[in-house]
């Protein structure tokens, strides 16, 4: 049977999926175009059905894990961070210390006491913490974050940590320009980090919900200055981030470490994994790869549709 679907899915994944993970047939077709529609691939159609109520239901052994349970975790020597077990992706992967090992390297080998840095997209806060632990009591760390849910265990953990000197936060989605914008996310997920802008004359994803969101600009702030490293984690809305701070850019020339999405990068801001390298290119940045939290070798084109970490550094 020919694809249905540009990442391989056919309407049989769908029904088989139905029968296994449900004991089910769909109820209708209708419902089967918006799961394939939501899905990029078996492993996302398998989250879709396996978060869902009905699995739970069914499955109380193997789904227990999806109830919210938050915990404290040390991520480093007096540093803690609240985090969600129930977020399999990244919370489950935060706890178990096998998170985003390199950028954290990365980040702690760039930062030094007083310096200051920005966190796009903070999530709970890994990054956060890290970053205010790294730059100490004398330096700033402006984080931003607009999914509630993943905003709340931040501000926990910034009082936790008694880090309130030094870390800035603003519930809010960061820009080309300050105004609003509307934040999409799924109703059920294993991943709390998977809300993203929806781009203006696109629709959100099939059974995803909607909320509108204030949305800053990062050159209308007042920051301290100069900021030596930004992080941006944005779901595909990392070109408006940059457009949004193009002073700032100019002058203090941060180094960015940065997602690279193309799924992602055309939801939300409708461009290309390659044209965005060349949005950075021409703004005196080169992209590199990371390695084992250094700076690898240099990018010139982006993966075909694989989500990889990136490092632009100024030229």
């Amino acid at each position: 049977m020919a694809p249905d679907h540009p990442g391989g899915l056919t309407r049989e994944h769908v029904v088989w999926a139905y029968r296994l993970l449900l004991d089910r047939d769909p109820e209708n077709e209708d419902v089967i175009g918006p799961k394939l529609a939501g899905s990029r691939d078996t492993s996302e159609l398998r989250r879709h059905l396996m978060t869902s109520a009905e699995f739970r239901d069914k499955n109380p052994d193997f789904a227990h894990t999806n109830d919210s349970t938050v915990v404290i975790k040390e991520i480093a020597p007096g540093v803690r961070l609240f985090l969600d077990m129930s977020d399999h992706v990244i919370g489950l992967n935060i706890l178990r210390g096998g998170y985003e090992r390199d950028e954290i390297a990365f980040v702690r080998r760039t930062l030094k006491p007083g310096d200051t840095a920005i966190d796009v997209g903070a999530h709970v806060g890994f990054f956060t913490m890290h970053m205010a632990d790294a730059v100490g009591s004398r330096g700033r760390v402006y984080a931003f974050e607009p999914f509630d849910a993943n905003a709340e265990l931040l501000e926990r953990s910034i009082a936790e940590n008694r880090f309130g000197e030094r870390v800035v936060f603003r519930r809010a989605a960061v820009g080309a320009a300050a105004g609003a914008a509307t934040l999409t996310f799924p109703v059920e997920t294993l991943n709390s980090g998977g809300a993203y802008l929806l781009r203006a004359g696109t629709v959100p994803l099939a059974g995803n919900l909607t909320r509108e969101v204030p949305v800053v600009a990062i050159d209308a702030l007042d920051l301290r200055r100069p900021v030596r490293l930004m992080k941006m984690d944005v779901e595909g809305a990392e070109p408006l981030v940059v457009r949004g701070a193009a002073r700032l850019v100019a002058e203090d020339r941060p180094t960015i470490l940065s997602e690279l999405h193309p799924t992602q990068l055309d939801r939300a801001s409708g461009t290309t994994a390659d044209a965005f390298l060349a949005e950075m290119r021409a703004l005196g940045y080169r992209a590199h790869a990371l390695q084992g939290g250094s700076l690898g070798a240099p990018i010139d084109r982006a993966p075909a549709d694989a989500l990889v970490s990136v490092v632009f550094v100024p030229e």
